[in-house]
């Protein structure tokens, strides 16, 4: 009797198990099939699995688009002049850069010698996604009233960032500098030389083009797997949200971001705005007090300010972006000067 109720155990068990494998390669389908056709859902466990295809390969990156970029011997690489469009899943999008910024169209009467601020940031602060009077940086010079030069690119750590300001005609005449920060500018702030040079080669070697064959059996293998154990990631996440929190501390980044500035930028002369943009699964630490010279701002956004599946802002989250800024630099900064 205990053997036949033993075996009955086992059959329910082994039921459930191919049960639940052939129920995930069905959602698996369905993410897998929805997301190549351009349409990414915010639904329990097919949002997760889309943002595993979609990291791990179907993702275009701006910066390895070589009709976006070109070679820099300070830079590495920087923004071609002209227009260049980029696209994935969730929007067509169009970025138009000159020499120096990224272009937008210009506020009427601004005087573009005097009473400018000027954006620095990496993909974010660029605008990854939107279109070009989209961005943080068009919307904030519309409440201002006052010219603002996007210099913004995606992947810079604040190193290249200032480098690429201080290399501009704009660095000289800027009062207020406005700088996005993340994360993942730590390891460049920490470990790169400003003066740092790069050959072609250099740039060649980073760039050269990733054959992604998401149609392949391993690539297809690989993230079935990984869709497996999503549904219960999904329920812990949901269960235990707060504890689980991408939990940042800013103890390092602001050490080594502050070395950056005192070094490259007279702080003296220039008012700093350091802000920081985070998701609803993050949770900053130790984020510093102002300071005479550097203001700190982080700004909270729901996960309606970001496309579904990609972690940038989307356009209602540039403009959320816009007015804080607007609010911060009324209250902080004199005249906005």
């Amino acid at each position: 009797m205990n053997l036949i109720k033993s075996k009955n155990f086992f059959y329910i068990i082994f039921l459930i198990i191919v049960n639940y494998f052939l129920i995930t390669a069905l959602v698996f389908s369905f993410s897998y099939i929805s997301i190549l056709q351009g349409k990414t859902y915010d639904w329990f466990w097919v949002k997760s699995i889309q943002k595993k295809i979609y990291f791990r390969g179907l993702r275009n990156i701006w910066q390895h688009n070589k009709n976006c970029i070109s070679y820099d011997e300070n830079l590495l690489y920087k923004p071609k002049i002209g227009i260049c469009e980029f696209s994935n899943p969730e929007f067509d999008s169009s970025l138009k850069f000159n020499e120096y910024t990224r272009v937008h169209e210009t506020v009427e009467e601004i005087d573009y010698l005097k009473d400018y601020h000027v954006v620095l940031g990496d993909s974010i602060a660029m605008g990854w996604g939107v279109n070009d009077n989209e961005t943080f940086a068009f919307q904030l010079e519309k409440l201002l009233q006052r010219k603002v030069y996007n210099m913004a690119v995606s992947s810079y750590g604040t190193v290249r960032e200032v480098k690429k300001l201080k290399l501009s005609p704009y660095y000289k005449n800027s009062k207020t500098i406005i700088i996005q920060y993340h994360p993942n500018d730590l390891g460049e702030n920490r470990e790169l030389d400003i003066n740092k040079t790069y050959t072609k080669n250099n740039f060649e070697k980073i760039f050269a083009n990733e054959n992604i064959k998401l149609n392949n059996f391993k690539f297809i293998f690989r993230n079935y797997k990984s869709s497996i154990r999503l549904f219960f990631s999904d329920i812990i996440d949901i269960v235990f949200r707060s504890k689980n929190l991408e939990l940042i501390n800013f103890d390092n980044d602001k050490k080594y971001l502050e070395k950056v500035l005192k070094e490259n930028i007279n702080l003296n002369e220039k008012k700093v705005i350091v802000f920081m943009a985070i998701q609803p699964w993050q949770k900053v630490i130790n984020f510093p007090k102002n300071n005479e010279n550097i203001k700190y701002i982080l700004i909270e956004l729901n996960k309606s300010h970001f496309f579904n599946i990609d972690d940038h802002p989307n356009q209602k989250g540039h403009l959320k972006i816009a007015k804080i800024l607007n609010e911060f630099l009324s209250k902080n900064i004199s005249d906005g000067k």
